[in-house]
C-alpha cells in the first residue's frame, strides 16, 4: 500500500517531516582535556553499545523508579526487534547501571505484535504499518513511568482507498515494564494533510510535573503543527487494543489556526515550566518555521491550550526553537527559557557567513517578563552548536542549575563536542567550564555525539547530578558522572611582616652567624557536598615570587635552604581548619640588592589522589571558580620614616659637549648627566641610557676629576641598546653628582637631522619611582670640500704645423687636426659624503659656423653619467683607434704634483712679431656645447673623473676668409664649470 498523496485546498505541500537525523551531522564522542575538567568524570566512564546501523542513543533518559535502584534507557529508532515482519521498526534499550560484568542492554518489550489488520472486501489488509516507523526516536521518563514514540507511524485511513497517513503513536511503560499502554492522538478520521493525517505524534516529548504527558505533532494541519496534552492515567485506563481509534476524554490539544500558519512545524521541540506566577506549569512549544522562517517559541496555557506570548528568532532560516529547554538558571525560584538555533550564521562579513548556531536564554523577572536573552555563539563552523540543550540540575552545588549544550558537528573530525556552562546569579558564565570532545569517529553515518543529552539525575548518588550523551551515528550512549567539589580555604599566616635585617634571631645549621628570620604558618580547610570525612592535600610554598627565574631568591626555609618546598596537608573534617609551621630567613645582605620590593609568598595547594580509594565512586576535584593559590607578602624594614615608605624625588638633566655631530667625521662624543635626588632614599637606583642606532657606547668618563667614575654597564634587551649605571642602593636623600658617558657615532648616513638619546633614573621605590625623562637630542651636519681640478694635453698648439695640411672635408680624425685631451677631476676632500651634484662643462664648439674644438670622445670614471648637447662628432667622422693616456695625463690620474690649474705658458716665438692683444674664446663670445654630469655618492677623499678627446679644427684657423688681425698671434680657448673652478687654458700660436 503506497502513502497517500498529498493533496488539499491548499496545495501541494512538503513530505512527511524526516526524523531529526536529516538535521544532524557526523559527530563523535567528546573528551574533555585537562586544562577544561571540570567536576564531570571523564575516566570512570560508562559506555553502552547498540546493534550497528540502529541508531542507539538517539534518545536517552535516566530511568530512577526507586532511591536505590537506576538505569539508563536509550532509543534505537532503526532497530530490528522480535515483531513478525517489521523491518527496522525501532526499540526501546533498558541499561543497567552499573555496567557490571558482561551486563548487556536489552529491549523493552513495549510491543511485540504485527501489524493489526482488518478485512477488506473479504480480504484481511494491514490496518498499520510499523515498519520503519522510528519507534524510540523520542523516550522519556517520570517517577517510574516510560513514554517512547514512533514518530513515523503510519496508518491506514478508513477509506475504500488504500492510504496511509504517517499519524506517529506512543506507547507507555508502568510497574516496571509489567504493563504497557499504545497512545496515538492523531489517529482518527480527521485524516490527510488537512487534518491529523501527517502529525507525526511524538517528534517531541515531554513532561508535566505532574506527571501529564506532552506530545510534540508538527505535521498537523499542513505541517501548521501542534501539542497534545494527556494524563498517563487516562491512557492506561481507556486502552484497549482493538479500540484503534478511541479518543481519551481528558486529552487536549492545539487547534487549526489561519492558512498563514502552515509549515511552521509547531511542536518541533517541548518543555514545561511555570510562568504565569500560579502553581500550574505552562506548556513551551518550539516553532521552528514559523514567523516567516525566523521560528519562535511560545508559551501555551496548559488548561486551555491558548498561546500566551511568544519568544521570536533574530535570523531566518535559523531554526530558532529547534530546541528548547526549562531551568532555573539563576536560582531566583523562577523558571527560564533556553532555545537553540543551531543553523544560526555569524554575519561578520555579509560575503562569507558562518554557520555557527546559538543559545538563548531569557531569564524570567517575574510572571510572563523576561530579560532580554543572553545568548551564546558556537564557535566552529557547522558545529550545530545548539542541537541539543538539556538542564542539568546544580551539577558543582554552588547553588545555581547548569546547561548542557550539545554542537555535533565540532571537534576533530567533526566528531562532536558537548559545552557545560555552569549558572550564576546572572545567568550563566559565558566560557564553558568543560569541553566534552568526541573519541568516536563514524564513516557512512554521522557519529553524532551531543545530538541528545540528558540531565539532572543522580545515577550513582553521591548528591550530584550525572549527564547522558548519545552518539546514535556509532551507536554509543556515554553516562558522566559529576564528581563532588572541594572548596578549599587556604591561608598563609607571616610573623612579622616587616623584617628588620639588623634583628638576627635565628641561627643556620653548621653556621655561627646568626641571620634576621620570621614564622611562616600554612593553613586549610576544606568544604563540599558529600565528601570523604579526610580530604588529603599536597602544598606547594614559594619564597620570593616575584624574583623570576634566575634572580638571587632572597630567603630561604631554614629547613632546606630552598625557595620551595612541598609538603602533605591531611584535612579532618569540614570547616576545621588545618596548619603546619616553618622558619624562613634571609640571605645575608651582601647577597642581594633589592630591599624595597616586597617579599611574596605563595601557597598552591591540590587534591593528594594517593589518599583516594580506588573503586566505582568518581573522585573529588577541586573547585574550578575557587583560585588555588594564595599569596601573602613580607617587607624588609628600610630607613623611610615612620610609614616604612620612601618617597624619592629623582631629578635628571644631560649635555652634550659639542653643539653636533658631523656625517664622516669619527665624531667621539661624551654626554655630561647630572643625577640627585631632592626627596627620601631610592632603592636599586638605575641610571639608563638608551643608544640610538648611529652610537656606539665607548665607556665611563674617568680622567676628569669634576665627574664621577661610576660603575656602568652596557646591555641589549631584544634589539634595544642600553648603558645602566649603579647610583647606589639606595640613592641617600641629597645625593647630587654628575658623570661623562663616552660615544663615538659613526653611522650618520642613513639619519635624518638629529640623534637622540633617551635617559632617565629608575628605581624599584613604588612611590614616585622614576625620575623626569630626557630625550638629548643632537644635531647632524654635512660638511664636506669639494674641489676641481683639471689638465690639458698638450698646453699649447703652434700652428701651422710643418708638413701636414687639414683636409677641406675630413673623413678621418686625423685629418681635422692637432689633438686636444682635457681631464677634469671632481674630488671630495670631506668629511661627509656628497650625492645629486651636478658638473656642468662649457666647451667651445664653434664660432660663426666654424668649427673650433671637435669632440670624438667622453670617457668617464667613478660615479658619472654624463650627456651632451649638441651631440658630439655631428660630422661623424671616423675616430681614431683609442690612444693610451699621456705621461702627463696618466701622472694625472695617479694624483701627482700636477698643478690643479694647468695656465698658459711662455711659447718661444718662430718668427719675431708685433703682438696684438690675446683673444679669450669662451662661451660668451661663441657657441659652446654643454656636457652635463650627474654625480653619484661621492663619499669622503673619493673623486670623480670626466675625460674629453678632441681635435682643434685647423682649417678654421688657418682659411683664408677667417677674419684675423694681421699682428694676432695667440688664442686662448677655456672650459667653465659651475661647480666654481678655475678655467683651463691652453695657448695657440700661429706662425
Amino acid at each position: 500500500m503506497s502513502a497517500r498523496p498529498r493533496r488539499g485546498p491548499r496545495g501541494s505541500r512538503a513530505p512527511p517531516l524526516a526524523p531529526l537525523c536529516c538535521f544532524s551531522a557526523a559527530l563523535g564522542m567528546l573528551w574533555s582535556p585537562a586544562s577544561q575538567a571540570f567536576n564531570l568524570d571523564v575516566d570512570k566512564l560508562t559506555v553502552y553499545s547498540g546493534p550497528e546501523g540502529s541508531y542507539f542513543g538517539y534518545a536517552v533518559d535516566f530511568h530512577i523508579p526507586a532511591a536505590r535502584t537506576a538505569s539508563v534507557l536509550v532509543g534505537a529508532p532503526k532497530a530490528n526487534t522480535s515483531q513478525p515482519d517489521i523491518v527496522e521498526g525501532g526499540a526501546v534499550y533498558y541499561c543497567p547501571w552499573p555496567a557490571e560484568g558482561s551486563a548487556q542492554c536489552r529491549q523493552i518489550p513495549f510491543d511485540n505484535t504485527n501489524n493489526r489488520k482488518i478485512r477488506v472486501n473479504g480480504t484481511k489488509e494491514p490496518i498499520e504499518f510499523k515498519s520503519n516507523q522510528w519507534f524510540g526516536a523520542t523516550v522519556r521518563a517520570h517517577n517510574g513511568k516510560v513514554v517512547a514514540c514512533a514518530p513515523l507511524y503510519h496508518w491506514r485511513t478508513l477509506k475504500p482507498t488504500p492510504e496511509k497517513d504517517p499519524v506517529g503513536t506512543c506507547y507507555v511503560a508502568i510497574q516496571n515494564f509489567s504493563a504497557y499502554a499504545e497512545y496515538s492522538p492523531c489517529r482518527n478520521s480527521n485524516a490527510d494533510p488537512e487534518g491529523q493525517g501527517y502529525c507525526q505524534a511524538g517528534f517531541s516529548l515531554d513532561f508535566y510535573k505532574n506527571g501529564d504527558l506532552i506530545v510534540g505533532g508538527p505535521g498537523s494541519f499542513y505541517w501548521q503543527g501542534q501539542v497534545i496534552t494527556a494524563s498517563i492515567a487516562d491512557i492506561i485506563a481507556n486502552y484497549s487494543f482493538k479500540d484503534i481509534l478511541r479518543k481519551l476524554a481528558g486529552e487536549k490539544q492545539t487547534d487549526v489556526a489561519p492558512a498563514s500558519y502552515d509549515d511552521s512545524y509547531l511542536g518541533y521541540s517541548v518543555a514545561a515550566g511555570e510562568f504565569t506566577g500560579d502553581s500550574q506549569q505552562e506548556l513551551v512549544a518550539g516553532v521552528p518555521r514559523g514567523a516567516q522562517n525566523f521560528g519562535y517559541v511560545s508559551i501555551i496555557n496548559s488548561t486551555d491550550m491558548t498561546f500566551i506570548q511568544n519568544f521570536t528568532g533574530e535570523q531566518m532560516a535559523s531554526y530558532f526553537g529547534y530546541t528548547v529547554a526549562v531551568s532555573d538558571v539563576n536560582n531566583d525560584g523562577m523558571d527560564d527559557v533556553l532555545i537553540g538555533a543551531p543553523l544560526f550564521m555569524e554575519r561578520e562579513f555579509e560575503s562569507s557567513p558562518r554557520e555557527v548556531g546559538q543559545v538563548y536564554l531569557y531569564l524570567q523577572e517575574s510572571a510572563l517578563v523576561f530579560r532580554d536573552p543572553q545568548v551564546l555563539a558556537g564557535t566552529e563552523v557547522f558545529g550545530r552548536f545548539g542541537s541539543a540543550v538539556a538542564h542539568l540540575g546544580d551539577l558543582n552545588q554552588d547553588g545555581y542549575n547548569d546547561i548542557a549544550i550539545g554542537a555535533p558537528f565540532a571537534g576533530k573530525d567533526q566528531r562532536g563536542k558537548v559545552l557545560i556552562y555552569n549558572g550564576n546569579k546572572n545567568g550563566l558564565n559565558t566560557k564553558p567550564s568543560q569541553i566534552l570532545q568526541g573519541v568516536w569517529a563514524s564513516q557512512a553515518v554521522p557519529s553524532g555525539f551531543g545530538f541528545t543529552l540528558r540531565g539532572d539525575s543522580d545515577i550513582d548518588k553521591n548528591d550530584y547530578p550525572d549527564l547522558i550523551v548519545g552518539a546514535f551515528g556509532t551507536g554509543k550512549v556515554a553516562v558522566y558522572r559529576a564528581r563532588p567539589v572541594v572548596t578549599v580555604g587556604a591561608q598563609l599566616i607571616l610573623q612579622p611582616v616587616i623584617i628588620n635585617l639588623e634583628n638576627k634571631t635565628c641561627l643556620i645549621p653548621e653556621s655561627v652567624a646568626p641571620v634576621a628570620c620570621f614564622s611562616l604558618k600554612v593553613c586549610a580547610s576544606v568544604a563540599g557536598q558529600n565528601i570523604a570525612n579526610t580530604i588529603g592535600l599536597t602544598a606547594e610554598v614559594q619564597l620570593d615570587t616575584l624574583k623570576q627565574k634566575g634572580a638571587i631568591k632572597r630567603t630561604l626555609f631554614l629547613d632546606n635552604h630552598q625557595s620551595h618546598l612541598v609538603f602533605p596537608l591531611m584535612i579532618k573534617g569540614q570547616k576545621s581548619p588545618q596548619c603546619q609551621d616553618f622558619i624562613v630567613y634571609l640571605r645575608d645582605e651582601t647577597e642581594f640588592r633589592d630591599k624595597l620590593s616586597p617579599i611574596n609568598i605563595s601557597v598552591n595547594y591540590s587534591l593528594d589522589e594517593s589518599t583516594f580509594q580506588e573503586g566505582l565512586e568518581v573522585k573529588p576535584i577541586l573547585n574550578y571558580y575557587r583560585d588555588n593559590v594564595v599569596t601573602e607578602q613580607a617587607h624588609i624594614l628600610v630607613d623611610c620614616g615612620e610609614d616604612n615608605m620612601c618617597i624619592p624625588d629623582l631629578k635628571l638633566s644631560a649635555r652634550p659637549d659639542k653643539p653636533q655631530v658631523i656625517i664622516g667625521d669619527e665624531n667621539h662624543l661624551m654626554l655630561i648627566i647630572n643625577a640627585r635626588n631632592e626627596g627620601e632614599g631610592a632603592y636599586e637606583a638605575e641610571l639608563f641610557v638608551l643608544i640610538p642606532e648611529e652610537a656606539d657606547y665607548v665607556g665611563i668618563e674617568r680622567s676628569n676629576k669634576a665627574l664621577r667614575p661610576l660603575s656602568c654597564e652596557y646591555k641589549m634587551d631584544n634589539v634595544t641598546r642600553m648603558v645602566v649605571c649603579d647610583l647606589g642602593n639606595p640613592m641617600v636623600a641629597g645625593t647630587n653628582f654628575s658623570l661623562g658617558l663616552r660615544f663615538t657615532v659613526p653611522r650618520l648616513e642613513k639619519t635624518n637631522m638629529s640623534i637622540n638619546f633617551d635617559l632617565q633614573i629608575r628605581s624599584s621605590n613604588k612611590d614616585n619611582p622614576d625620575s623626569n625623562f630626557v630625550s638629548l637630542q643632537i644635531n647632524i651636519t654635512a660638511v664636506a670640500q669639494v674641489e676641481i681640478r683639471g689638465v690639458s694635453h698638450p698646453p699649447q698648439i703652434v700652428l701651422p704645423i710643418q708638413n701636414w695640411e687639414p683636409e677641406e672635408e675630413p673623413r678621418k680624425e686625423e685629418g681635422v687636426g692637432p689633438l686636444v685631451e682635457h681631464i677634469y677631476e671632481l674630488h671630495n676632500i670631506g668629511p661627509s659624503t656628497i650625492s645629486d651634484t651636478l658638473l656642468e662643462v662649457g666647451w667651445p664648439f664653434s664660432a660663426r659656423d666654424e668649427f673650433l674644438l671637435y669632440i670624438f670622445h667622453i670617457q668617464t670614471l667613478g660615479p658619472l653619467r654624463c650627456q651632451t648637447n649638441p651631440d658630439i662628432n655631428p660630422q661623424d667622422i671616423k675616430p681614431a683607434a683609442p690612444w693610451e693616456d699621456t705621461p702627463e695625463l696618466s701622472a694625472f690620474l695617479r694624483n701627482s704634483t700636477i698643478p690643479h690649474l694647468v695656465r698658459r705658458r711662455d711659447v718661444p716665438q718662430l718668427e719675431p712679431h708685433r703682438q696684438s692683444p690675446a683673444k679669450i674664446l669662451n662661451c660668451t663670445n661663441i657657441e659652446c656645447l654643454q656636457i652635463s654630469c650627474a654625480v653619484g655618492r661621492l663619499g669622503g677623499g673619493e673623486s670623480a673623473v670626466l675625460k674629453v678627446r678632441s681635435r682643434l679644427w685647423a682649417k678654421t684657423f688657418l682659411q683664408v676668409n677667417f677674419k684675423l688681425q694681421p699682428n694676432v698671434t695667440e688664442y686662448r680657448v677655456g672650459q667653465r664649470c659651475r661647480a666654481a673652478h678655475h678655467p683651463t687654458v691652453f695657448s695657440l700660436q700661429m706662425q
